[in-house]
């Protein structure tokens, strides 16, 4: 984006005596950042693209198709493409039509952020399972496999070398999905190659990275080779169905989004209750506020292992004391209705003023504007009431609260507001009151049906939840693939949920701790049916 200092509002934009104080000492070219790209890189989550987290299109917003058109020249050029995909969420961020974007060119494939998955994750097995996913599930020629982490440097010489084996004297355009880790991967590839004595790549003012998708809104050359060729950082396809597109800056930061995965077995007992029930079947586990799985039958065998952010907590709650989602998709749906209608009305309205040439008030135009109808705002109080009662509203997540912060659903957005009661404890790292618990499980994202072991992942959450047969009436763990299960996945409209092979990661240290306590479980429902 190209420095100017005439709208605060639009990326890009710096202070006048700022600018003239660069100007006059020659320092503009690369070595002055925006006002944006500041805020990002002290951690500030600062939005420049339409559509992010339900953003309208308005000044200094991006349409998400100026940034993925910036990408068509890929396809003209003899080039590398290093292709970045998120190891958290590989289904979700993977660009299964990358071929229309990059032509013919070879693809060297990075698998980052592997620092992230659980302890113990075999890279070479993580390897094989990506090939396998990628060159004989989706038939997509890949030049090399790599997997690295950009933060700690692991497997950098690896995929620093495969660049400069493949390249031969071409360009290089890195690649991927919005908040992949692109220009992370970058800054730690120049620093590889600075270790390796090429001391003539850049080593200051590097592309900014941030937590924040749409953090790089232009392609961005960078000269990391000697002699001929450049490595170029580009824009992020943004992907409506990921859960960090649908989420604001704000959620994202709060969830936890893109940090370590927390590893949780859960356990098909309800709190409150001193033993594990014989299986998940009438059962629902909430996400924290994000998803709601509601179990219709589950073999006695299957177990649920939870890999996600650590700002989300699984709670299990009986499926019949929970309110009726379908009901609540309606109740939503009526509203946003109501609300599009109203919005049409008013632009017709104005529309007709414009071509009479009326010459009304602004107080006449106001009172000439449609409203949502009494029937479906009576509909919407009914549900929101009918879910303050339910023992969704008091499920917690993060590290023990209860809070999120209200969202207005204006027709369009995924959030579901929902208010509760006016004394509610203040939660302590928010800031904010459970009566400001926003709950997003509002629509049928998928039904699951799994035979076997398999992976259901969430699309954006950089998490999945491993279905497998791990629990017996025994209570010892079992290798065999047997056992079903049958779920509804609810969450924010517009959200994918995949269901893949199990991808071969580490336990962590969850499951060991959990085991324990299953045998445990099960030693004390034994000795409760002799005794009986």
């Amino acid at each position: 984006m190209r420095l100017q200092t005439d709208h605060p509002s639009v990326s890009g934009f710096v202070p006048l005596d700022a600018y003239e104080t660069k100007r006059r000492h020659r320092q503009l070219d690369g070595a002055m950042l925006c006002a944006r790209c500041s805020d990002l890189s002290h951690g500030l989550m600062v939005n420049a693209v339409a559509g992010q987290g339900g953003a309208r299109m308005e000044a200094g917003l991006i349409a998400p198709s100026e940034l993925r058109d910036q990408l068509a020249v890929v396809r003209t050029k003899k080039a590398l493409v290093v292709k970045i995909v998120d190891a958290t969420d590989f289904h979700g961020c993977f660009l299964n039509r990358v071929r229309d974007v990059v032509g013919a060119n070879p693809i060297v494939l990075v698998l980052t952020k592997v620092d992230l998955l659980p302890a113990g994750t075999d890279l070479d097995a993580l390897r094989d399972w990506v090939t396998k996913e990628v060159v004989l599930e989706r038939k997509l020629t890949l030049a090399r496999v790599v997997c690295v982490s950009s933060r700690r440097g692991t497997g950098m010489r690896e995929a620093v070398g495969a660049m400069f084996a493949e390249r031969r004297g071409r360009d290089v355009y890195v690649l991927g999905s919005a908040n992949v880790g692109k220009s992370t991967f970058i800054r730690a590839a120049l620093k590889a190659m600075r270790e390796q004595g090429n001391f003539g790549v850049p080593g200051k003012r590097l592309p900014t990275a941030s937590a924040m998708p749409g953090t790089t809104l232009g392609i961005i050359p960078l000269r990391a080779f000697e002699g001929k060729g450049a490595m170029y950082d580009t824009p992020g396809v943004f992907l409506h169905h990921r859960m960090n597109s649908i989420l604001g800056g704000d959620d994202i930061k709060r969830f936890k989004l893109g940090a370590s995965l927390a590893t949780f077995e859960c356990a098909p007992r309800v709190e409150g209750e001193a033993m594990d029930r014989a299986s998940f079947a009438g059962l629902t586990i909430l996400w924290g506020p994000l998803l709601r799985i509601d179990v219709r039958r589950a073999s006695e065998a299957v177990g649920l292992t939870f890999h996600g952010p650590a700002g989300l907590r699984v709670a299990v709650v009986p499926t019949e004391s929970l309110p009726d989602p379908s009901a609540a998709a309606r109740r939503s749906d009526a509203r946003r209705d109501a609300a599009r209608a109203a919005k049409k009305l008013e632009a017709e309205k104005r529309s007709a003023e414009e071509t009479e040439e009326t010459e009304e008030t602004e107080e006449e135009e106001e009172g000439a504007r449609g409203t949502p109808s009494p029937s479906a705002l009576a509909a919407v109080a009914e549900w929101e009431a009918a879910r303050r009662d339910s023992p969704a509203a008091a499920a917690p997540y993060g590290s023990g609260s209860g809070a999120a912060r209200a969202a207005k659903d204006d027709g369009d957005s995924g959030y579901d507001s929902c208010d509760g009661d006016s004394d509610s404890e203040v939660d302590g790292d928010s800031g904010s009151s459970s009566s400001d618990a926003c709950f997003f499980h509002q629509r049928l994202v998928r039904s699951v049906s799994v035979d076997g072991a398999a992976d259901v992942s969430v699309s954006g959450l950089n998490g999945w939840v491993r279905v497998s047969s791990v629990r017996g009436r025994d209570g010892e763990g079992s290798s065999s693939p047997g056992g079903f299960f049958e779920a509804n996945v609810w969450g924010p409209r517009g959200l994918e949920v995949f269901v893949r092979d199990p991808m071969p990661v580490g336990t962590g240290k969850a499951r060991a701790k959990r085991a324990g306590r299953r045998a445990g479980t099960a030693e004390t429902r034994r000795r409760t049916v002799s005794d009986e």
